[in-house]
């Protein structure tokens, strides 16, 4: 785009995008460089010690937004299972419903003066709150599952009734019941308006089907299925590509889709490692080693990233985390202690409650009945125990991308980490010094559960690498963890990238 207004915020440094869109400005690490163009969204970029190419897409300027009943999920240690935020108006027991009602809706508004009921054209009953006509009915959730219309049940089906009340004035009725939906014969529930866009759509891709254009030095590598005639080939390429993080990423990808043996994917790990010295190619390295379950050599490489950044709070938390891994308590205790010796606190972001997690499990570990008191963590509020903890992990502070998860019912719950949606996000992980997030379900219930990811790039020309550590039955005694690497370039694709059960326990 030709005439973009690109400054350094707070200098007098200036660039205007060509005919063809390249801008060259010169910026250093803690300045805020902004993109400006008439009727587009202002994009305000926090420079980095790696950023050297930006590759920035402008969106018009936001109208007005319309939310979803799912839209408020906390970015920092979401619980998925929590559907809204909002002031609860009010309890009823269902015992105290009257039985004699002519329906369910009637029963609500004898309990609730401030409803009313009225029949639409196609005579059915809708709620409304009084006066507030215009904010439109209520969604209805029936033991967790969300409709536009109340399904029929008999009053005394009903165990107790939330009623909230948005800060939008949504309204929102909770209905719980007694119903054993698998005995229900007779009713068709898909004709009672399922609100589409909570609902999963099946249009995720499995990662494996991910179609990503080839590189020409891959090319060479087609017919050698076995192991020493592809790492002889890698090793006579290697000096002409070996500056090409994208070159050590696609061969490592490649050498694993074809299974070769693990000596193989560490001899390129290796080399990746010997030849960068890039903090963010260094995590994806890390990534590597921690899926091949090569801890000490993913302490390695994180405890070099904590000298290259000393200031970002992820690279303390990574050394801890595989020293955990390692059974190392007492030194993962002092990593955490060099997190509070260099002036960092636990706030109320990301990162933070991941140490909050981590933290209250290190302390209460058998093997760590001697860890220092004085960063002991109390926190009542935090999931100590669940079903499933996930922690997504990513290795560059530009990746945007949106997360979904798929309950059993279908029902979806969206986190996006993009500049468009929440930049605040970005300059505070940018500011702070991390690229994680965690997610908890409380009760994997029956059935599956999906984890997909839409990635919208990294205003870069090589792959963003994100890690997903699953643990199953966190804070139990029998919790384990799975870790899962992926390298994204394509954009804009939803991909299946986990699939949870009960199984996996």
């Amino acid at each position: 785009m030709q005439n973009v207004n690109v400054f350094v915020e707070n200098s007098t440094n200036y660039a205007v995008t060509d005919s063809i869109g390249y801008y060259s400005i010169k910026a250093k690490e803690g300045d805020f460089l902004n993109f400006n163009f008439v009727g587009l969204e202002d994009v305000i970029i926090l420079v980095e010690d790696v950023t050297s190419i930006l590759n920035i897409e402008m969106k018009k300027e936001k109208g007005i937004t319309f939310s979803r009943s799912n839209d408020n999920l906390k970015l920092g240690g979401t619980t998925i299972g929590d559907y809204f935020e909002g002031t609860l108006k009010q309890v009823i027991n269902g015992k105290d419903l009257n039985p004699e009602a002519t329906s369910l809706s009637r029963a609500i508004e004898e309990k609730i003066p401030s409803l009313r009921v009225k029949i639409n054209d196609f005579g059915e009953e809708i709620i409304y709150q009084r006066g507030r006509e215009l904010n439109g009915p209520p969604v209805w959730i029936f033991d967790k599952v969300l409709y536009d219309l109340p399904i029929p049940v008999f009053i005394n089906e009903v165990e107790n009734i939330l009623v909230i009340n948005t800060e939008t004035n949504k309204l929102y009725i909770q209905v719980n019941t007694t119903i054993n939906y698998k005995t229900v014969s007779g009713i068709d529930f898909d004709s009672y308006y399922f609100i589409d866009d909570d609902f999963y759509q099946n249009d995720a891709i499995a990662y494996k089907r991910l179609k990503v254009g080839e590189p020409e030095f891959l090319k060479k590598y087609k017919g050698r299925f076995k192991a020493d005639e592809a790492l002889k080939l890698y090793q006579e390429t290697y000096e002409a590509e070996k500056n090409n993080a994208n070159y050590h990423l696609s061969i490592l990808q490649h050498f694993k889709d074809e299974k070769y043996d693990k000596n193989t994917l560490l001899k390129v790990l290796a080399d990746f490692e010997e030849y960068s010295n890039n903090p963010e190619d260094l995590k994806a390295i890390a990534y590597k080693y921690q899926e091949l379950d090569e801890h000490e050599k993913a302490l390695s490489v994180y405890k070099n990233i904590l000298k290259l950044r000393p200031n970002y709070s992820q690279s303390y938390r990574d050394v801890a985390n595989v020293l955990l891994d390692l059974k190392e308590y007492a030194q993962a205790w002092k990593a955490y202690l060099f997190y509070f010796n260099n002036d960092f606190n636990i706030e109320d972001n990301d990162i933070g409650e991941i140490l909050v997690s981590e933290m209250i499990a290190t302390e209460s570990n058998e093997g760590n009945e001697n860890s220092p008191q004085k960063i002991k963590v109390n926190s009542p509020t935090k999931n100590t125990e669940s079903d499933v903890r996930v922690v997504f992990e990513w290795n560059t502070s530009e990746a945007e991308f949106m997360l979904e998860f798929v309950n059993p019912t279908a029902q979806t719950y969206e986190i996006e980490n993009s500049t468009h949606i929440n930049n605040g996000l970005i300059i505070d992980q940018k500011e702070k010094g991390y690229t994680s997030k965690e997610i908890f379900i409380d009760d994997l219930l029956d059935g599956n559960w999906l984890v997909n990811l839409t990635y919208l790039g990294n205003k870069q020309y090589k792959p963003t690498v994100f890690k997903a550590t699953t643990y199953y039955n966190w804070g139990r005694e029998n919790q384990r963890k799975e870790i899962n690497v992926f390298d994204f370039i394509v954009t804009d694709k939803k991909t299946e990238l986990l699939k949870l059960n009960k199984k996996s326990f």
